[in-house]
Protein backbone atom coordinates (compact mmCIF):
# COMPACT_ATOMS: atom_id res chain seq x y z
CA UNK A 1 0.00 0.00 0.00
CA UNK A 2 3.10 2.72 0.72
CA UNK A 3 4.31 2.26 -2.56
CA UNK A 4 1.23 2.57 -5.19
CA UNK A 5 1.82 6.55 -4.92
CA UNK A 6 5.52 6.22 -5.71
CA UNK A 7 4.82 3.92 -8.23
CA UNK A 8 2.39 6.22 -9.92
CA UNK A 9 4.92 8.93 -10.04
CA UNK A 10 7.05 6.47 -11.86
CA UNK A 11 4.58 6.01 -13.99
CA UNK A 12 4.07 9.25 -14.96
CA UNK A 13 7.47 10.22 -15.79
CA UNK A 14 7.25 7.60 -18.11
CA UNK A 15 3.72 8.50 -19.68
CA UNK A 16 5.81 11.80 -20.20
CA UNK A 17 9.05 10.33 -21.87
CA UNK A 18 6.76 8.90 -24.56
CA UNK A 19 4.26 11.85 -24.82
CA UNK A 20 6.50 14.78 -25.17
CA UNK A 21 9.89 13.18 -26.81
CA UNK A 22 7.95 10.33 -29.10
CA UNK A 23 8.31 12.70 -32.58
CA UNK A 24 11.58 13.36 -31.37
CA UNK A 25 12.75 9.83 -30.76
CA UNK A 26 11.38 8.89 -34.38
CA UNK A 27 13.23 11.45 -35.99
CA UNK A 28 16.31 11.27 -33.83
CA UNK A 29 16.36 7.38 -34.50
CA UNK A 30 15.41 7.41 -38.29
CA UNK A 31 18.70 9.55 -38.83
CA UNK A 32 20.22 6.69 -36.50
CA UNK A 33 19.51 4.08 -38.41
CA UNK A 34 20.25 5.90 -41.62
CA UNK A 35 23.51 6.59 -40.38
CA UNK A 36 24.54 3.19 -39.05
CA UNK A 37 23.36 1.62 -42.49
CA UNK A 38 25.54 3.89 -43.96
CA UNK A 39 28.27 2.79 -42.01
CA UNK A 40 27.60 -0.95 -42.32
CA UNK A 41 27.42 -0.65 -46.25
CA UNK A 42 31.22 1.30 -45.96
CA UNK A 43 32.21 -1.44 -43.57
CA UNK A 44 30.76 -3.68 -45.68
CA UNK A 45 32.59 -2.01 -48.75
CA UNK A 46 36.02 -1.86 -47.19
CA UNK A 47 35.37 -5.72 -46.24
CA UNK A 48 34.97 -7.16 -49.53
CA UNK A 49 38.10 -5.08 -50.52
CA UNK A 50 40.34 -6.48 -47.91
CA UNK A 51 38.85 -10.02 -48.26
CA UNK A 52 39.95 -9.86 -51.89
CA UNK A 53 43.52 -8.79 -50.68
CA UNK A 54 43.37 -11.30 -47.60
CA UNK A 55 42.19 -14.02 -50.14
CA UNK A 56 45.73 -15.84 -50.67
CA UNK A 57 46.99 -15.14 -47.12
CA UNK A 58 45.97 -16.82 -43.39
CA UNK A 59 42.68 -16.99 -42.42
CA UNK A 60 43.54 -15.90 -39.21
CA UNK A 61 44.42 -12.72 -40.25
CA UNK A 62 41.59 -12.24 -41.49
CA UNK A 63 39.31 -13.41 -39.09
CA UNK A 64 41.34 -10.97 -36.92
CA UNK A 65 40.38 -8.15 -39.01
CA UNK A 66 36.68 -8.93 -39.46
CA UNK A 67 36.75 -8.62 -35.50
CA UNK A 68 38.15 -5.40 -35.12
CA UNK A 69 35.63 -4.02 -37.87
CA UNK A 70 32.69 -5.35 -35.43
CA UNK A 71 33.92 -4.02 -32.49
CA UNK A 72 34.71 -0.66 -33.60
CA UNK A 73 31.41 -0.86 -35.43
CA UNK A 74 29.40 -1.94 -32.21
CA UNK A 75 31.21 0.61 -29.88
CA UNK A 76 30.09 3.51 -32.06
CA UNK A 77 26.03 2.07 -32.22
CA UNK A 78 26.13 1.80 -29.03
CA UNK A 79 27.55 5.58 -28.84
CA UNK A 80 24.88 6.69 -30.82
CA UNK A 81 22.34 4.62 -29.01
CA UNK A 82 23.26 5.71 -25.56
CA UNK A 83 23.21 9.50 -26.99
CA UNK A 84 19.33 9.27 -28.28
CA UNK A 85 18.23 7.82 -25.16
CA UNK A 86 19.86 10.89 -23.39
CA UNK A 87 18.49 13.10 -25.12
CA UNK A 88 15.27 11.51 -24.62
CA UNK A 89 15.52 11.32 -20.92
CA UNK A 90 16.79 14.84 -20.81
CA UNK A 91 13.70 15.96 -22.32
CA UNK A 92 11.61 14.11 -19.78
CA UNK A 93 13.52 15.72 -16.84
CA UNK A 94 13.32 19.27 -18.12
CA UNK A 95 9.62 18.59 -19.04
CA UNK A 96 9.17 17.92 -15.41
CA UNK A 97 11.25 20.50 -14.02
CA UNK A 98 9.15 22.41 -16.09
CA UNK A 99 5.91 21.48 -14.54
CA UNK A 100 3.53 23.73 -13.34
CA UNK A 101 2.34 23.97 -9.75
CA UNK A 102 -0.53 22.65 -10.29
CA UNK A 103 0.67 19.44 -12.22
CA UNK A 104 3.29 19.41 -9.42
CA UNK A 105 0.53 19.43 -6.72
CA UNK A 106 -0.91 16.37 -8.60
CA UNK A 107 2.23 14.25 -8.55
CA UNK A 108 3.22 14.91 -4.85
CA UNK A 109 -0.62 13.68 -4.11
CA UNK A 110 -0.56 10.90 -6.09
CA UNK A 111 3.04 9.94 -4.45
CA UNK A 112 1.76 10.50 -0.80
CA UNK A 113 -1.61 8.35 -1.34
CA UNK A 114 -1.88 5.89 0.90
CA UNK A 115 1.27 6.58 2.54
CA UNK A 116 0.67 6.81 6.58
CA UNK A 117 3.48 7.61 9.53
CA UNK A 118 5.44 10.55 10.36
CA UNK A 119 7.40 12.24 7.62
CA UNK A 120 9.66 15.16 6.47
CA UNK A 121 8.91 16.37 3.60
CA UNK A 122 12.04 17.57 1.91
CA UNK A 123 11.64 19.90 -1.70
CA UNK A 124 13.73 20.49 -4.34
CA UNK A 125 15.30 23.59 -4.92
CA UNK A 126 14.13 23.89 -8.47
CA UNK A 127 10.28 22.96 -7.75
CA UNK A 128 10.81 25.85 -5.00
CA UNK A 129 7.25 27.41 -4.49
CA UNK A 130 5.22 24.58 -6.66
CA UNK A 131 3.48 22.87 -3.42
CA UNK A 132 2.08 25.23 -0.75
CA UNK A 133 0.28 24.26 2.70
CA UNK A 134 -2.77 23.92 1.30
CA UNK A 135 -1.64 20.71 -0.82
CA UNK A 136 -0.10 19.34 2.07
CA UNK A 137 -3.09 20.18 4.64
CA UNK A 138 -5.30 18.36 2.26
CA UNK A 139 -2.80 14.91 1.82
CA UNK A 140 -3.02 14.34 5.22
CA UNK A 141 -6.62 14.60 5.82
CA UNK A 142 -6.91 12.28 2.63
CA UNK A 143 -4.07 10.20 4.01
CA UNK A 144 -5.29 9.16 7.83
CA UNK A 145 -2.18 8.50 10.18
CA UNK A 146 -0.20 10.65 7.50
CA UNK A 147 1.63 13.57 9.25
CA UNK A 148 3.78 16.01 6.96
CA UNK A 149 6.68 18.47 8.50
CA UNK A 150 7.84 20.84 5.72
CA UNK A 151 11.59 21.13 5.77
CA UNK A 152 13.01 24.72 6.36
CA UNK A 153 16.18 23.63 3.61
CA UNK A 154 15.71 22.64 -0.20
CA UNK A 155 17.64 20.23 -1.71
CA UNK A 156 20.19 22.31 -4.08
CA UNK A 157 19.85 21.80 -7.70
CA UNK A 158 17.26 19.25 -7.66
CA UNK A 159 13.33 19.04 -9.02
CA UNK A 160 11.30 17.00 -7.00
CA UNK A 161 10.76 15.94 -3.26
CA UNK A 162 12.14 13.54 -0.67
CA UNK A 163 9.94 11.92 1.95
CA UNK A 164 11.88 10.75 5.02
CA UNK A 165 11.03 9.38 8.34
CA UNK A 166 13.37 7.72 11.01
CA UNK A 167 13.66 4.11 8.99
CA UNK A 168 12.92 4.99 5.38
CA UNK A 169 13.34 7.74 2.67
CA UNK A 170 11.18 7.36 -0.59
CA UNK A 171 13.18 9.45 -3.55
CA UNK A 172 10.67 11.54 -5.83
CA UNK A 173 13.38 13.87 -6.93
CA UNK A 174 13.01 13.54 -10.84
CA UNK A 175 16.63 13.79 -12.01
CA UNK A 176 17.38 11.01 -9.51
CA UNK A 177 13.85 8.76 -10.86
CA UNK A 178 14.96 9.80 -14.53
CA UNK A 179 18.51 8.73 -13.98
CA UNK A 180 17.74 4.89 -12.42
CA UNK A 181 15.09 5.01 -16.03
CA UNK A 182 18.51 5.69 -17.79
CA UNK A 183 20.38 3.20 -16.66
CA UNK A 184 17.67 0.33 -16.90
CA UNK A 185 17.65 1.46 -20.77
CA UNK A 186 21.26 1.91 -21.24
CA UNK A 187 21.59 -2.18 -20.24
CA UNK A 188 19.37 -3.05 -22.66
CA UNK A 189 21.45 -1.27 -24.97
CA UNK A 190 24.59 -3.13 -23.74
CA UNK A 191 22.45 -6.26 -24.68
CA UNK A 192 20.95 -5.59 -27.91
CA UNK A 193 24.35 -4.51 -29.24
CA UNK A 194 26.73 -6.58 -27.12
CA UNK A 195 24.57 -9.85 -26.44
CA UNK A 196 25.40 -9.19 -22.49
CA UNK A 197 24.81 -6.61 -19.62
CA UNK A 198 27.78 -4.92 -18.23
CA UNK A 199 28.34 -3.09 -15.06
CA UNK A 200 28.25 1.29 -15.67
Amino acid sequence: MKETGIHAIIQKINADAEQHSGDRFLQRKSGIDKEADSKKSAYAEELQKRREMLKNNNKHEYDLLLDRLNSRFSRELLAYRRGLVDDIFDMAAAKLRDASGEEFSEMFSKAVCGLTGEFVLHIGGLSKGKLDAGIIELAQKENAGLTLTLSPDAIPAKSGFVLKDDRVEYNCLFEDLIEDKKAEQANLILREVFGEERNA
